[in-house]
């Protein structure tokens, strides 16, 4: 078994793109992926629902599964704003924010229309982070 969670995620018959991101934080063996859970993946950037399932699979063809090497979460003894909201959901859209930001910086000269679309995607983005406030506080 140790053979096996000691073996390299660049040995597993795992896309590029996946392994890539897994190794992008710092996830280098399947040890390190089976004390993943299937939230605690999906918060990572890049790694979304299909990654996940591709990860998914192939530690079932291992015989391994998500968590099953993780320790027990404690249950926040208080709920807070953050631990209610959706991180995936924030965490997706911060980096969308943070890509939309450097495409703006990353341009010397813009027309009328590109500002509009920047800022209508930072205006999306915006709705976003307040609709989850808003259901936060109105449950």
């Amino acid at each position: 078994m140790n053979d096996i969670l000691n073996k390299r995620i660049e040995d597993l018959e795992m896309s590029i793109r996946v392994t890539g991101s897994l190794g992008m934080h710092g996830i280098k063996t399947v040890g390190d992926i089976t004390k993943m859970t299937e939230s605690s993946l999906k918060r990572l950037p890049n790694i979304g629902r299909l990654s996940v399932n591709e990860i998914k699979h192939t530690l079932k063809d291992l015989g391994l599964e998500l968590g099953m090497h993780s320790k027990p979460q404690e249950e926040p003894s208080e709920k807070t704003l953050v631990s209610d909201l959706n991180m995936d959901l924030i965490l997706k859209v911060a980096d969308t924010f943070k890509k939309s930001s450097k495409k703006i910086m990353a341009k010397k000269t813009f027309t009328w229309k590109e500002i509009d679309e920047y800022l209508g995607e930072h205006e999306k983005i915006v709705k976003i982070y307040r609709d989850q406030m808003w259901n936060y506080f109105h449950k």
